[in-house]
């Protein structure tokens, strides 16, 4: 109980920091506004003239940018950076002295960065476009909702940690930063955030699935829009906590060996 109060409080406190200034809340709206207006005009245009391109609506691909928006914000994650900045100022040894784990730590500051974007970048973008633009149809079946909300939030999970371990090679490199940008790049590639999977050439496909970047965001929305089967989001959902076991054993390895590279440097 006291951790979860400590999670909170830690989540708060980024929030509240992100909240004071209000002119970058302003233009981080815009931005974000931007970014779905210029997305959309793409597609819009892509679709010109068509009914649909590989199975796919002009309706699902604007449902798809929206939602998509909205999941990437809270997926969002510069979790190794921050970890490679702590490793070479040397605040890390403070941080690991604090009455919580570091990684409950540096999670906690990220997700509460994350919700301040949501909420007053994603969600008043979206807002706006539906104000001026016509609101796509939303699936209303209860179970998809929620296994939607259940793939979406182990999602978030598998992005973290994937990210959480990149931080923790600044342990030995000194800096995580070629390496986390290598796997934005990575991920950018196969995650189908830009691109929907949907339309990806068959070899590209065939290696993304052997990746779990594809089940951050892609396969929670193609659950959301209707395309994938409830059997089937139950396989992915499966595959995601398959996923997050193996992030979490390996992390656990990773951990071990930092904190004796941490106790050598330090005497």
């Amino acid at each position: 109980m006291m951790q979860l109060s400590l999670y909170v409080m830690f989540m708060t406190k980024s929030f509240q920091q992100h909240f004071v200034y209000r002119a970058n809340t302003l233009i981080l709206m815009l931005g974000s506004f931007l970014k779905l207006f210029v997305l959309i005009s793409v597609w819009r245009g892509l679709f010109a003239g068509r009914d649909e391109i590989n199975g796919i609506t002009y309706d699902n691909m604007i449902l798809f940018v929206l939602i998509n928006l909205l999941v990437g914000t809270l997926t969002y994650s510069n979790i190794g950076d921050k970890m490679g900045e702590k490793v070479i100022s040397g605040n890390i040894s403070t941080d690991l002295l604090r009455p919580i784990a570091f990684k409950t730590y540096i999670i906690a500051d990220q997700w509460g960065e994350n919700l301040f974007r949501f909420l007053f970048s994603a969600v008043p973008a979206c807002i706006i476009y539906f104000i001026f633009m016509s609101m796509p149809s939303i699936p209303t079946e209860p179970l998809r909702i929620l296994l939607f909300l259940v793939s979406v939030t182990s999602g978030i999970m598998i992005i973290y940690h994937i990210h959480y371990l990149l931080g923790l090679t600044s342990f030995w490199t000194g800096n995580s930063y070629y390496i986390d940008w290598f796997m934005r790049a990575f991920f950018e590639l196969f995650a189908g955030t830009f691109v929907p999977l949907w339309f990806y050439p068959q070899l590209l496909l065939q290696i993304g699935t052997y990746l779990p970047f594809r089940l951050v965001t892609f396969e929670p929305i193609a659950i959301f829009v209707g395309k994938t089967s409830i059997s089937g989001a139950i396989g992915i959902i499966a595959l995601q906590w398959g996923w997050i076991v193996v992030l979490l054993l390996v992390e656990r390895l990773v951990w071990n060996r930092a904190q004796n590279k941490v106790f050598i440097q330090g005497g």
